[in-house]
């Protein structure tokens, strides 16, 4: 799993990643925080933000629980060991696949657009409801794709499509994961389930099209290298960010969290 990430589109030494991984933080983060504030959180939670990137999500659970503690991991942990951080707050390089908290440690554990990436996401999930304590919280969030075809910018949908595949073969990336999160935390033993998505929309917000925008940037040499686009149909594309009139759905970034 480590190689395989380091050397991806998504390592941390890829030209761009930092500012990707800001810019994702920037669009996410208000929705993810709404959904932990309705968690039953306290002062004294012990929490693990499992796959942090540049801690954002880990700083806030840090100032929301400041009696408690937080563990922030990720594969490379460069982007999190420059930043200022709460006292609070730990960082643990580690691979989620191979390594973890003791049993029943946990209140909350957190992962964004992590599990999609990853061969086995069920036996993680499995994982990850044994760290928390009887009463724990899980929560889950990964994108999914909306159908390309349904989309009325052909070139448009070719770019995410391509995008798609593109991840799939460098990083093994599900989109298809997202739906089967529920299943997977019901199988885990988790209860009281819920389940939301956020709409991720092109072209009606300077957040999202930036994010967009720094995403096809980093992905176009390794999609023209794969044959999946040239280089000018990836700018005719793009182009659609700088028009007025343009809107178009990328993604459905849906959420699940489930108690023990």
């Amino acid at each position: 799993m480590s190689d395989r990430y380091a050397e991806g589109l998504l390592g941390h030494g890829t030209a761009g990643e930092y500012d990707r991984l800001l810019l994702l933080e920037k669009v996410c983060d208000p929705a993810t925080i709404r959904i932990l504030e309705h968690l039953p959180m306290t002062r004294s939670w012990h929490c693990a933000e499992v796959g942090a990137g540049t801690g954002g999500v880990a700083r806030w659970l840090a100032e929301t629980c400041p009696d408690g503690r937080v563990t922030a991991t990720d594969l490379d942990t460069g982007f999190l060991e420059s930043t200022d951080r709460p006292g609070n707050l730990t960082v643990v390089q580690q691979d989620v696949t191979t390594a973890g908290f003791p049993p029943a440690s946990l209140d909350l554990v957190h992962a964004r657009a992590v599990l999609t990436h990853l061969p086995a996401p069920e036996q993680v999930v499995r994982r990850m409801a044994g760290w928390l304590k009887p009463g724990g919280w899980l929560v889950i969030e990964d994108p999914t794709y909306l159908p390309a075809e349904s989309s009325p910018y052909p070139d448009f949908a070719a770019l995410l499509t391509a995008c798609e595949k593109l991840m799939a073969r460098i990083h093994g990336t599900d989109n298809s994961w997202a739906r089967r999160i529920p299943l997977a935390m019901a199988d885990a033993g988790l209860t009281d389930l819920t389940m939301s998505a956020e709409l991720s929309a092109c072209g009606r917000d300077d957040a999202e099209d930036a994010y967009w925008r720094q995403c096809f940037t980093q992905a176009t040499p390794a999609l023209v290298e794969a044959g999946l686009m040239t280089e000018p149909e990836i700018r005719r594309a793009v182009a659609h960010l700088d028009r007025p009139e343009f809107s178009d759905a990328a993604w459905l970034m849906v959420s699940c969290r489930a108690r023990r």
